[in-house]
This record gives structure tokens, sequence and C-alpha cells, in this order.
């Protein structure tokens, strides 16, 4: 924001994109004119927001503020926040204008958008700290109820099976390569795809013993960097895409792994894939492998899964999925059914295993028949009645 005398003992306020949407200036004797906006006459104790300002305004200028302090994965969330909310909301609507109303509205617009109720509440929470900036949030946060969070359940893996079948599938179109393989970078490494997309070429250290990922300073928070080991799965899927990504123009150290798409078959290496680089195609090899359910976070719960499976420390697990709460660690401390059968299993002493069914001497095998019959027709239990007669049996061969 920058400032200028403005006269009556108030100032001119405007931000650099103003200045440089200036149409023309002039030097008339010592006094230099813009020619750009409207001037906004701001008192000097007002809020760094007018209430007359605009959403459209609101959100660039909220950016700019907070440029310097955000980390690109957070600006860039910031961005698909605004861009969602002036959908919704006309763009010229001034900030004074809004209410409770208009948060409950959008609340059922994203609804029925079968958005979840995190991103809802997200977004209108980036749309509160503008109104904060305007001193307009505090009415309406009286009133303003978030939506519940859904009880959270653990989340479901794959088995071998299914995890076999996902992979063969994916291997059998040329266009779902790079969501095949980030589903297996991620389900042998931890990574998740808004990390796998923001990967340049400088941070693949593939000739090095062992071959490693440093994840960058971009990613979501500083518990994120981390370096991570690559397997022989997870290495090939990384030479693919490496191959995948020279074919798109990639080549420079600092060009990305995965770049973005302007258009089909034409790609932009100096900027990374959209947030949405893999949904299409995951999505399809979902469904034609009959596993409609899973995404491609599935993976990344997969391998936090299999290495606590495994007997991996806790701080070995925190160190690979870049966790380190103790909080975030048990939210992953998911076990498949199967180990959780072992594990019960072991719980039994061997006195008390379940004993072995009686076997029927060769010579009663043929009277077992009738025995059965006989007791049905008596109505005695058929099966208490056979465990009778093969007892007396061993007594006789005993």
């Amino acid at each position: 924001m920058w400032e200028a005398g403005g006269g009556r003992g108030h100032s001119v306020h405007f931000t650099i994109s103003e200045f440089l949407g200036a149409l023309a200036f002039s030097v008339s004797g010592y006094a230099i004119v813009f020619i750009c906006r409207r001037p906004v006459f701001k008192p000097d104790n007002a809020p760094p927001f007018l209430p007359q300002m605009s959403l459209r305004d609101a959100c660039q200028e909220y950016l700019e503020r907070r440029a310097n302090k955000l980390r690109p994965r957070s600006l860039e969330q910031y961005c698909y926040y605004f861009r969602t909310l002036r959908k919704f909301f006309d763009p010229n609507l001034q900030l004074s204008a809004f209410h409770e109303q208009h948060f409950r509205d959008y609340q059922k617009w994203r609804i029925q958008q079968k958005a979840g109720p995190s991103v809802i509440n997200h977004e209108l929470n980036a749309l509160s700290q503008i109104l904060a900036l305007a001193d307009l949030w505090h009415p309406i946060s009286r009133y303003y109820e978030g939506l519940p969070q859904k009880n959270w359940v653990p989340p479901r893996i794959m088995t071998a099976e299914e995890e076999e079948r996902f992979i063969r599938f994916g291997r059998r179109k040329p266009e779902w390569r790079t969501a095949l393989n980030s589903a297996l970078m991620s389900g042998n490494t931890t990574l998740l795809g808004c990390e796998i997309r923001t990967l340049r070429l400088e941070h693949l250290c593939l000739a090095q013993k062992p071959p490693i990922i440093r994840l960058p300073e971009t990613v979501k928070n500083t518990h994120r960097t981390r370096s991570v080991p690559l397997n022989e799965i997870a290495l090939e899927a990384v030479r693919d895409l490496v191959a995948l990504a020279k074919e798109r123009g990639s080549c420079e150290s600092q060009h990305y792994l995965i770049a973005f798409r302007i258009r089909l078959g034409k790609y932009d290496p100096n900027r990374p894939a959209s947030s949405c680089f893999i949904r299409t195609a995951f999505h399809s090899i979902a469904r034609a492998s009959g596993l409609a359910w899973v995404t491609p976070k599935t993976f990344r719960h997969q391998a936090v899964t299999k290495l606590l499976e495994s007997g991996a420390s806790d701080e070995t697990v925190r160190s690979i999925a870049g966790h380190v709460t103790k909080k975030a660690l048990e939210y992953y401390s998911h076990i498949r059914i199967e180990a959780k059968q072992a594990a019960v299993d072991r719980l039994m002493p061997s006195a008390r295993a379940k004993p072995a069914k009686p076997v029927a001497h060769p010579d009663t095998l043929p009277l077992l028949g009738k025995v059965k019959a006989t007791a049905e027709r008596l109505g005695i239990d058929a099966e208490a009645a056979v465990e009778l007669v093969l007892t007396y049996e061993r007594g006789k061969h005993a």
C-alpha cells in the first residue's frame, strides 16, 4: 500500500498494482498527476481495508499484503479459495454488504457441489480474514457457525490383490502413465500429490547411493521438508517420469518434474502441474480396475500402514512421512484386518487352542448317514447324535 497526501487531513492510498495500471502521467511544474483508478481517501485511523472496497479488490490486496508471509503452497490455496468465493459472490460486491446469511447460502451451494466441510470452512475462513481487515467480521462472527467435521474413520486400505490389480490396469493406456507413476511413488515414499507436482529435477538425487528425493521448502509446511530414500519400485517410477518430463521440455535442473499443461500436447516446464494434474486419469484407472473408492491419498495410507506393519519405529515413520506430532502419527497408525487377526490369535494360550474335530473310525463312516437320519426323525440334534455315536465307537476301539 502506497500513500500520498490527499488534502483535508486525509491520505490517498493505492496499491502497487494500481500504480502499474496507470494509463499515463504528466509533469506540470512540481506536480505529478497519475491517471489511474479513482483514488480512495482514507483517514489515518481507518482499518487496512475500507468497507466500500469490492470483493475482487480486497482479494487481490490481501494476497499482496501477505505474499511475503505465506509459503507458496499456502498462497496457492488462498488463490483457489478466492477464485471459488468469486464464483458465488459478485466480485463487485462491497465488503460492507456481507452479512451472516451470505455465509449460510455459500455453505448450501458448496454442499450441493459435493465439497467437504473442511474445504468449505477454509474458504469462508479466508473471507472472514478479509472482513476482519475491514473491521466487519465481529458482528457476523456472533452468528456464524462453521460446518461440523465428519467423524474420523480409519482410511480403507487395499489388499495385496487389489493393489496389484490397480497397477496392472494402470499400465494399459499411455495417457495413464503420469497418474500410475505418481501412485507408485506415493505408495513407496509416502509423498502426497501436492509434494510430487512441486518437485523440480534438481530435487532428484538418483545417482547417489541410496537414491533419494529432497522435498523442497515450498511444501505444505516445514515439517514436510525431508529427504526420502527410494526403493526399486519408486526409483523405476521416478525414472519413467523423468523420461516423460524430457519429452515435455523439462531439461534444466530448475524445471519441474511434472510440467504445467497449457493445452493438449503443450507444456510449460517452468510452472508446476495444476493441483488436479492426475485426477481424471487416476479415477479412470480406479473405475477400470473396479476400485472406484481408491483415491491418490490411499497410496500414502498404504505406505504408512506397511511401514507400521513392518515394525518401523515411530521416529522412522515420522522422518519418512513428514509428520512430527504423535497425534499425526496416531492418525495413520491403523493396520489391516489381517494384521489385527494375527495379533489377536497370538493372545490365545496354546492350552486353549481349538481342539481338533474327532475323526471317525473307518468302520463307522457308513453309519453316519443313518445316525443323522434317525436323529432327525426323532427330533434330536443330528450333530449331537453323531458326536455321541463317535464317542461310543472310540471307546470300543480304545
